[in-house]
């Protein structure tokens, strides 16, 4: 009988000295101290496997309940995977891990506190996007560092809101361009107020606080998301504010869903914010994130089970304008071109003033 290689099948007759049970434990324990895989430790590799595959599938830690918390991820990470998430990712907690929503076009995100559903917004980073953490800094110490600073310690230019749609990504826009076109054939009195946004500005937005955003990562700096007025932009007014719920309803059903609000179309804490809901910076699962830090381990190199053709694919999205050299932890990106001023203020349900500075992009 033949067996294949480096494995041993446990045969109890040959042990007549020691117990059946004992003699598999012995003979178990002394193949695998010399570096062979027996039959029960594969079998064993095999079960966990199954088991991973079928409690932590995707739609396990996809979207939010009802009470509006995130579904985050359950799964049991190896000391291994925590530290290739922290390093290349600057995850410190992985428990914190969910998907945007149920959507194939879901991205990954982290917060750095566990966020209660509605009544509290907790700071969230689309995992793998680009921004002005640093290489192995986690996002609980890029908040820390950001609270140490003024606007004044970022270039001018961050403060400059691009409201050009020239400056969007090649690929998002021309639907931009149609929706706005469209829009604006039906009737809607829309005004861009920002497009293309750099890292440093989405930094800056940070540091000026005041709920001007929370998150150091956005579709903006990707030039695939759109802030937008409608009308006077005054939400206390009734009138404005249905315009505004009308125009938010129409963009969710347009081209088939093609972009994606935050919020409800009557109901968001970020009004202006209109995005493309595909093609996003990041990564659309656990799997994928860890195949991505596996190829890009300086420790390790090319991962023995991944060849060359998957961590191509695996790795993360660069930047536009990022350059050439791939950068896992974020690219610091290009500053915008000056457009003109910009306003302040955030927007939400029953709020004041929609987020004409920023908002709480996803």
């Amino acid at each position: 009988m033949r067996f294949p290689r480096k494995t041993f099948v446990l045969l109890l007759a040959a042990v007549p000295v020691l117990p059946a049970a004992a003699a598999a434990q012995r003979l178990e324990a002394h193949y695998a101290s010399m570096g062979f895989e027996t039959l029960a430790r594969r079998s064993e590799g095999a079960a966990v496997e199954s088991f991973a595959r079928e409690s932590f599938a995707r739609e396990s830690y996809a979207g939010r309940d009802a009470a509006g918390v995130p579904n985050y991820v359950r799964r049991v990470f190896s000391a291994e995977e925590r530290r290739l998430m922290k390093e290349r990712f600057g995850i410190e907690d992985p428990s914190r891990l969910y998907l945007s929503d149920s959507t194939p076009r879901a991205h990954l995100n982290y917060d750095t506190e566990r966020d209660p559903g509605a009544g509290r917004l907790v700071r969230t980073y689309r995992v793998g996007a680009p921004s002005l953490r640093r290489a192995g800094e986690t996002w609980e110490a890029f908040e820390a560092r950001l609270r140490t600073m003024r606007p004044s310690d970022l270039p001018r230019s961050a403060a400059v809101a691009n409201r050009s749609l020239a400056a969007l990504d090649s690929v998002a826009r021309p639907h931009f361009e149609r929706l706005f076109a469209d829009a604006r054939r039906l009737g809607y009195r829309v005004r861009i107020v920002e497009t293309y946004r750099a890292p440093e500005r989405q930094a800056w937005l940070q540091v000026q606080g005041g709920g001007l955003t929370f998150t150091g990562t956005s579709h903006h700096t990707a030039g695939r998301a759109v802030d937008v007025v409608i009308g006077d932009g005054n939400l206390k007014s009734r009138r404005t504010r249905a315009q505004w719920t009308a125009f938010r309803r129409w963009v969710a059903s347009y081209d088939g869903g093609r972009f994606r609000l935050i919020g409800e179309p009557g109901r968001s804490w970020d009004w202006p914010h209109i995005e493309l809901a595909d093609g996003a910076q990041g990564f659309g699962s656990i799997e994928e994130m860890l195949e991505a830090a596996r190829c890009s381990d300086p420790e390790r190199g090319l991962h023995s089970s991944h060849d060359s053709s998957r961590c191509r694919a695996a790795s993360v999205p660069r930047p536009r304008g990022g350059g050439d050299a791939l950068r896992l932890h974020g690219a610091a990106g290009r500053a915008p071109a000056p457009a003109g001023g910009d306003g302040s203020g955030r927007g939400a349900a029953g709020g004041t003033a929609p987020a004409l500075a920023g908002a709480r992009d996803e």
